[in-house]
């Protein structure tokens, strides 16, 4: 009997959007060379040893797939460094398991990070602990949100990455979360933040998964990541993320099913809520090389300064 909510199973049968250059596909192309048993079945079946996460936000059952998804995304990372320059102290704010709070430790940053989900700040202890011990003094992990977070000390830069802002529903829970990120920051430091353009969700307008496959130990293994998309308010969209690792045979070895919600917002609304706040903004970026915003951009990048 298949564990798949309803509509989840009913998306199932539509043709699957697979997404080849994400973040998520560190190998470019990668799909096209999975094993032959890698279809579209493997991704929407379902299994016994399945768990079911939280409603919301599902994080902390997600840990574990959310690492393997977005672990080996760099490129925001260096357009993030080119920009905000350092080392200096950074706020890396829903920081996850601590992919970009590592990456800037590592470079000579004094970090902390700052996120609500006990399961992401768990493994991102993890790395930590297995982090030279030079990095280690120079990382904090705080478990909160945004609105109430306290960090002694002034930070030069923050950044809020891969469109984990509109994750904040709540309008006045965003200000609230930005006007807090303004007392952090020193005279003139930056606030990054990456946000999806509406174009980005029109898998969610058709109801289409959208399916990523990734490579683990050499083949051995592979994660599978199939997200299905809807529009459950005219901004609002109801994210089912259903998460296998299997072995090269497409046996499953264990898996998650998750679920998010996130708020489409549009660019404007952003920049009036950063000025709300306290901060001066400039136009945005529409990708990691540093060119600005365009018509097919399916993310911005808004640097904002306080």
């Amino acid at each position: 009997m298949s564990t798949l909510p309803a509509n989840v199973a009913s998306a199932s049968r539509r043709p699957p959007v697979v997404r080849r250059f994400t973040a998520c596909s560190p190998i470019r192309g990668l799909e096209r060379r999975a094993p032959k048993q890698f279809t579209y079945r493997w991704a929407v079946r379902s299994d016994s040893r399945m768990t079911r996460g939280p409603e919301f936000p599902g994080y902390d059952s997600e840990a574990e797939f959310y690492d393997l998804c977005w672990s080996s995304l760099a490129e925001d990372i260096e357009f993030y460094k080119k920009r905000i320059g350092g080392p200096g102290r950074l706020l890396d704010l829903m920081c996850g398991t601590g992919r970009v709070t590592l990456a800037f430790a590592r470079a000579g940053w004094t970090v902390v990070g700052i996120d609500e989900s006990e399961g992401m700040l768990r493994l991102a202890r993890s790395k930590l602990g297995a982090a030279p011990e030079q990095v280690r003094r120079r990382v904090r992990f705080l478990q909160s949100d945004l609105t109430g977070f306290r960090a002694p000390g002034l930070f030069g830069a923050a950044l809020i990455p891969v469109n984990s802002f509109p994750l904040i529903l709540s309008r006045r829970a965003r200000l609230q979360s930005l006007r807090n990120v303004h007392r952090h920051l020193a005279r003139s430091g930056k606030l990054l933040m990456q946000v999806d353009t509406p174009r980005s969700y029109e898998s969610a307008r058709v109801g289409a998964p959208l399916v990523s496959v990734h490579r683990l130990d050499r083949g051995r293994r592979w994660y599978v990541r199939s997200l299905s998309e809807r529009f459950i308010r005219s901004d609002i969209v109801r994210g089912i993320t259903k998460h296998l690792i299997v072995d090269r045979f497409g046996r499953v070895q264990r898996g998650a099913t998750t679920e998010t919600r996130t708020r489409v917002l549009p660019l404007a609304e952003v920049v009036r809520e950063l000025r709300e706040a306290g901060f001066s903004d400039s136009p945005p970026f529409g990708d990691y090389s540093g060119r600005r915003l365009r018509s097919n951009s399916s993310f911005a990048v808004i640097e904002a300064a306080a």
